[in-house]
C-alpha cells in the first residue's frame, strides 16, 4: 500500500494570539490526515509563540518556526524553505478552511497530474456585515495559453480570486524550482501575495479550477492586514498595478475587460486607502499631511490614466477630502 503524500500547511503568524487556538481548528480537523502544520511566528510581541508551542506539544503534526520580526513576505519565504511536504498550501490564521480542502486538492493533483489547482472562496466582511463569494467554472488546463485564457476570462476580473494565496494548492516539485530561481515574496507589508502570483502565472502549464468553496476569507473591523493602517499603502497598490500591466504586455493580451478590471481594482484600492487616511484613529498624520499624501496619489500618472479611462464611482462621500481633491485634480 502506497504512502499518502505529505502536505505542508504553512501559516504565517504575527501577534495572532487573538485568533489562537481557534484559528487552527479547521486546519487540524482536515479529513486528509498526512499533513504537517508549519507555523512561522514572525517575532510576535504577544503570546503567539507560547500558544503555538503548547499546541505543538498536543499535536505532533505541528512544527513551529521562531523568526526575528521580518515581515510577511520573508516569513512566507521561510515557510517554503522549511517545508517537508510533497504538496504545499498557505493558510492565514485569521481565516478558516473547509475540512475537505486538502483531500479535494490532493485528489485533483494526483488524478490529473497537475501543479497548482485554483478553487473558490467566500468572503465574510465583519466590518460592514456583508458576505461575498468567488465562483469558478470547472476547467482542466495543460498549457500556459489555456491558463492565460482562464486568467483573462475569470481570474483577472475577480476582486478576490486572483491574489489570495489560500485559493491555490501547490505541487512542491513545481513551486520549489521557481523559488530557487528567484521567484520569492517581496519584503513589503501588503500585496506580496498578488505580486508573487503574477510572477508564477507565466510558468503555469498544468492546472485546473475546482468549483468548490473551500476557503473562508474573513475581514475583521480591525486586527488583520486588510483593515490595518499603513501610511504608504497607495504606493504598494500602484506597484501592483504596474506589475499587472507588465504581465498584460508580456502575455500580449488584447482584452479591454482585463485592462478595465486592473484600472478598477487600482482605483478601489486607492479609494479605500484614502478613507483610512481620513478616518483611521491610529494615524499619526496631521490633516495637512493627509491632504498632501492624497493629492500626491491622485496625481500619479497611473492613477490619472485610470481615472481618465475607467468609469467607476470612486467615492460615495461628497464631503470627503477625496471627493474635493478629485474635483480639484481633474
Amino acid at each position: 500500500m502506497s504512502i499518502a503524500p505529505l502536505v505542508t500547511i504553512a501559516i504565517p503568524a504575527y501577534n495572532a494570539q487573538r485568533f489562537l487556538p481557534k484559528g487552527l481548528d479547521s486546519v487540524r480537523n482536515q479529513t486528509y490526515q498526512n499533513i504537517e502544520i508549519l507555523i512561522a511566528d514572525d517575532g510576535s510581541s504577544d503570546s503567539t509563540a507560547s500558544i503555538c508551542e503548547d499546541l505543538a506539544k498536543k499535536d505532533s503534526r505541528i512544527r513551529v518556526l521562531h523568526l526575528s520580526h521580518q515581515g510577511v513576505g520573508p516569513t512566507r519565504n521561510s515557510l517554503i524553505e522549511n517545508a517537508h511536504g510533497d504538496f504545499f498550501y498557505f493558510c492565514d490564521i485569521d481565516d478558516h478552511i473547509d475540512p475537505h480542502l486538502v483531500e479535494e486538492n490532493v485528489n485533483s493533483l494526483e488524478k490529473n497530474n497537475l501543479d497548482v489547482p485554483f478553487f473558490e472562496l467566500t468572503v465574510e466582511n465583519h466590518t460592514i456585515g456583508l458576505s461575498d463569494s468567488v465562483s469558478l467554472k470547472s476547467h482542466i488546463m495543460i498549457s500556459n495559453d489555456q491558463f492565460k485564457e482562464f486568467y483573462c476570462n475569470e481570474l483577472s476580473v475577480s476582486p478576490y480570486g486572483c491574489g489570495h494565496m489560500p485559493t491555490k494548492f501547490f505541487r512542491m516539485s513545481f513551486l520549489r524550482p521557481l523559488y530557487i530561481n528567484g521567484i520569492k515574496f517581496e519584503h513589503i507589508p501588503m500585496h506580496e501575495d498578488k505580486l508573487f502570483n503574477l510572477a508564477i502565472f507565466k510558468h503555469i502549464t498544468h492546472t485546473c479550477s475546482v468549483p468548490l468553496t473551500l476557503y473562508h476569507y474573513v475581514i475583521y473591523p480591525k486586527g488583520n492586514t486588510t483593515t490595518s493602517y499603513r501610511p504608504n499603502d497607495i504606493n504598494y497598490s500602484v506597484k501592483l498595478y504596474q506589475q499587472r500591466i507588465k504581465l498584460y504586455s508580456e502575455w500580449i493580451m488584447d482584452n479591454n475587460k482585463v485592462l478595465n478590471a486592473y484600472q478598477e481594482q487600482l482605483l478601489i484600492a486607492i479609494s479605500y486607502s484614502i478613507m483610512k487616511y481620513e478616518f483611521y484613529s491610529q494615524s499619526n498624520m496631521t490633516f495637512s499631511q493627509n491632504l498632501k499624501t492624497i493629492s500626491h496619489a491622485l496625481n500619479l500618472p497611473e492613477v490619472r490614466d485610470c481615472v481618465s479611462h475607467c468609469h467607476i464611482q470612486l467615492c460615495d462621500y461628497p464631503n470627503s477630502i477625496f471627493s474635493k481633491l478629485i474635483d480639484r485634480s481633474f
